[in-house]
């Protein structure tokens, strides 16, 4: 194969972009540094990017050589638009997923029981909202394990869905996209994120009406062969349980460490309409404390597990538990350095999302649907 080949130029524009994606705005200069190609190379391909409209040129910084400053690459954020959905067991969100991984959002709705329901709504949704925007992708995140290759919903087992394709119930004219939403919270953060720059191995834990986890190991998201990696809310954490779980399982950690276990443990009236708005009533009540407390060392018993079994360099805290504030989260830390292994937290870092007034989902799901289109370039 001869080095000039069209299939190495491919590679070597979506490595280009790829690069621009993860680090704008950068130089030419930066981005012949990370990828190893040549100034030239990389001249010539950032201007068949810019005439294809991917990316433009935003200003200069700095200086590369005596007098000469460096011109710097963004993607162009309009370039291409996906639409985007966050399910939710009781509502889903939706909105606009811009090409450099941002999110407007746009709505919500409340989330049927029966997938085929479901569908028609997105359906709905596209086509009002593709007559007032070129949409490129609809991408989807889902409460469970999915297929990404079939594009089948394998099991959401608080949604009570199984074995849903896709592909059948979503018939449009842009390629669909879906993948867990722990697995999308980790992308968001992976590209947003500063502190995951230089951090390899990661978990996003994300705690609502279920508990799922995404995981980051050797820098990429990991999925496993069927799918079904990360998830460590049906670990089991206790044995002799005799409570079961949605998956058919007893004893799975999301049964004490989901909003629902706080709300079963109050055990009384709160308002709100579901899980999420009793949960947010339960969160200022002050005779709520002590099982606030035992809820975030339920937490740390799975984190500990994880940490122990993983070795990250950081665990990331998402979905409902966001604003419990600092008292909150030093019970999780403290739980997990007493109990886990010394050398696996030594340079643990554990916080909270940095995604608050936005789904992590829904930006992932945007994500998503930007590494998609990348791999398109030709």
């Amino acid at each position: 194969m001869k080095y000039n080949s069209p299939r190495i130029k491919i590679l070597n524009k979506k490595s280009i972009l790829k690069v621009i994606h993860e680090n704008h705005p950068i130089s030419r200069s930066d981005i012949s540094e990370v990828t190893g190609l040549t100034p030239s190379s990389v001249t010539r391909l950032t201007k068949e990017l810019i005439d294809e409209g991917y990316i433009r040129e935003i200003g200069t910084m700095g200086k590369n050589s005596p007098g000469r400053r460096r011109i710097l690459l963004d993607l162009r954020k309009n370039a291409f638009l996906s639409l985007v959905f966050d399910i939710g067991v009781n509502i889903t969100t939706y909105g606009i997923g811009f090409f450099d991984g941002e999110v407007e959002p746009r709505g919500t709705f409340n989330t049927p029981k029966e997938p085929v329901e479901f569908f028609n709504i997105v359906k709905e949704i596209y086509e009002r909202i593709s007559g007032e925007y070129r949409i490129s992708r609809i991408s989807l995140s889902v409460p469970g394990m999915v297929d990404m290759e079939e594009k089948k919903i394998l099991l959401a087992p608080n949604l009570e869905w199984e074995n849903v394709n896709i592909k059948e119930l979503l018939k449009v004219d842009v390629p669909v996209l879906a993948d867990n939403e722990a697995n999308l919270s980790m992308l968001a953060e992976k590209y947003h994120s500063e502190d995951l720059r230089n951090v390899k191995e990661a978990v996003f834990i994300i705690i609502r009406e279920g508990v799922g986890t995404g995981l980051m190991i050797d820098g990429k998201i990991f999925r496993g062969p069927s799918f079904t990696a990360g998830e460590a809310g049906h670990m089991t954490v206790n044995m002799y349980s005799d409570r079961q779980c949605h998956c058919s399982n007893w004893g799975c950690w999301e049964l004490v460490s989901s909003i629902n276990w706080t709300i079963e443990q109050y055990g009384k009236e709160l308002p709100g309409k579901n899980a999420i708005e009793k949960f947010q009533a339960l969160k200022q009540r002050n005779d709520a404390k002590r099982i606030l407390m035992k809820f975030a060392e339920n937490i740390a018993v799975g984190i500990v597990n994880l940490v122990n079994i993983l070795n990250p360099e950081l665990v990331i805290l998402g979905g409902e538990v966001v604003d419990l504030g600092e008292n909150f989260l030093d019970i999780i830390k403290d739980f997990v350095h007493q109990r886990a292994l010394k050398a696996a937290v030594k340079d643990l870092k554990i916080r909270t999302t940095e995604f608050r007034n936005i789904s992590s989902n829904l930006v992932g799901a945007a994500v998503l649907a930007v590494e998609d289109i990348i791999e398109e370039v030709k």
